[in-house]
């Protein structure tokens, strides 16, 4: 998973990602296997209070076949990342469904409130 290639990554020892589907896979038969994206951080339901920076970290555990996610807030794009990599997103007080959407259509939400 995501945390263990961001730990090889760190300590400068390659490994290599699974390939790719077949040439031909339907997106749905792609979507159906393995797991949708888990926002670890922030985490559900919490109430953030901004710091001085106003910015969050966002971070998503995914299965290791996983090679980009779409952050959003709402219907707003964040930003497009590796799965090893922390996203810093500016926000705004408000309450948000953040998604994390991986390169094979699965999607992990999480709700927050920022103060």
């Amino acid at each position: 998973p995501t945390e263990l290639l961001s730990l090889f990554r760190r300590a400068g020892v390659p490994r290599k990602l699974p390939p790719p589907f077949l040439p031909g896979t339907s997106p749905e038969m792609i979507a159906r296997t393995g797991n949708a994206p888990q926002i670890i951080s922030p985490a559900e339901r919490h109430n953030i209070l901004l710091t001085s920076a106003g910015t969050i970290a966002l971070r998503a555990k995914t299965d290791a076949d996983v090679r980009e996610i779409y952050w959003f807030a709402g219907n707003a794009f964040i930003a497009r990342t590796n799965p090893q990599d922390v996203v810093t997103w500016k926000a705004a007080p408000g309450s948000y469904e953040l998604t994390a959407l991986d390169d094979h259509g699965r999607a992990g939400a999480s709700n927050v409130t920022v103060r």
